[in-house]
């Protein structure tokens, strides 16, 4: 797959994820919400900036730590719109080191790192 055609993947799931989060609230105002669909359709555009300038592809496997820990470590139940968008970005994320299972696993990685940091963040906000 060309890189064009990876970056306008890419682009389209961020795009279709910032679409979402509007229409299922209309803007900001709710910080849960916020943080499960706004901060999930930053990553994602984080992630598509990351296959469109080709820049290091932690930064995009780290984002897409992002959503995986917004669908599934954020809330109870598991939110399988985010969880497919995860999935959506990984063939097209470029692999460290050639590797697919090294991306998996910082994104892995990323998922439990962002649960603490936003832990500490809400307890520093209460």
């Amino acid at each position: 797959m060309s890189q064009t055609v990876r970056a306008a993947v890419a682009g389209f799931d961020a795009l279709a994820m910032a679409a979402f989060a509007y229409l299922r609230t209309g803007g900001f105002g709710d910080p849960g919400i916020d943080l499960l669909l706004w901060g999930s359709a930053a990553a994602a555009a984080i992630a598509a900036f990351v296959v469109a300038t080709n820049a290091p592809a932690f930064i995009g496997w780290a984002a897409i730590g992002y959503v995986v820990f917004a669908g599934v470590l954020l809330t109870d139940a598991p939110q399988l719109l985010l969880i497919a968008l995860a999935i959506a970005l990984m063939p097209v994320m470029q692999r460290p080191r050639g590797s697919l299972a090294l991306g998996i696993a910082i994104a892995t990685i990323a998922a439990f790192a962002w649960r603490f940091v936003v832990e500490l963040l809400l307890r520093s906000a209460a």
